[in-house]
C-alpha cells in the first residue's frame, strides 16, 4: 500500500511543478488537494490546503518578478504573504510544528541561488516536522527535494517523478505525526 501510495503522491509533487510552470494554477490547486486528500485529510481541508497552495505559488512568482524589477521591499512583502499562506494550510491541517517560514526562506533562497540557505531551510522545514528521532529521514528528504529542484531545472520529468517518489516512499516509511511537505 505505501509503495501504490508513494508512487501516487510523487506522481502528483512532480505534476504541482509542472503546473506551477505552465501558471496552470487551478489544476496545482487540485493536485494539492487529491495530495492531502490520499493523507486521510478531509475534502475541506484539502481543498482550502489546495487552494492557499497555489495562492502561496502565485505569491512567489510576484517575488521573482519584484526581484527582477530590483525591488527588494516588494519582494520580501510577496514572501511574507507567501509565509502567511502556507501559515494558514498549516492551521487547516492542524500541524502542531510551524514550518511555513523554512518553506518560504528555501523558495526565497532557491530563487536567489543561495545554495547554501537552501539547503538550511530545506533541512530545518523537514527536521522540524519529523523531529530529532527522525534525523537521517529529515536529511534524506532534504536530499531529495534539492534533487527535485535540480533535475525540474533541466526540464527532466521522469527523473523529478522519481525522486518524488522516493521522498514520499522515505517520508511514509516513518508515519510522521505531520506531514514536512507543504506545496
Amino acid at each position: 500500500m505505501n509503495e501504490t501510495l508513494a508512487a501516487t503522491l510523487g506522481e502528483l509533487q512532480a505534476q504541482i511543478y509542472w503546473l506551477h510552470d505552465a501558471e496552470e494554477f487551478a489544476e496545482l490547486a487540485s493536485a494539492a488537494a487529491t495530495i492531502y486528500m490520499k493523507l486521510g485529510y478531509t475534502q475541506q481541508q484539502s481543498e482550502t490546503a489546495g487552494n492557499l497552495i497555489s495562492q502561496a505559488y502565485q505569491l512567489s512568482d510576484d517575488a521573482v518578478l519584484a526581484q527582477e524589477a530590483g525591488d527588494f521591499d516588494k519582494e520580501i512583502q510577496f514572501y511574507h504573504q507567501v509565509k502567511d499562506k502556507l501559515t494558514q494550510v498549516e492551521t487547516t491541517l492542524v500541524y502542531q510544528n510551524s514550518i511555513a517560514i523554512h518553506q518560504m526562506k528555501w523558495w526565497m533562497h532557491f530563487r536567489h541561488q543561495q545554495k547554501l540557505q537552501t539547503i538550511i531551510h530545506l533541512f530545518l522545514q523537514h527536521f522540524q516536522a519529523v523531529g530529532f528521532m527522525n534525523l537521517l529521514t529529515a536529511l534524506k528528504l532534504t536530499y531529495f527535494i534539492m534533487e527535485i529542484c535540480k533535475v525540474h531545472k533541466s526540464r527532466d520529468t521522469e527523473t523529478t517523478k522519481h525522486n518524488a517518489i522516493k521522498y514520499w516512499t522515505e517520508l511514509l516509511k516513518i508515519k510522521p505525526p505531520q506531514y514536512p511537505y507543504l506545496g
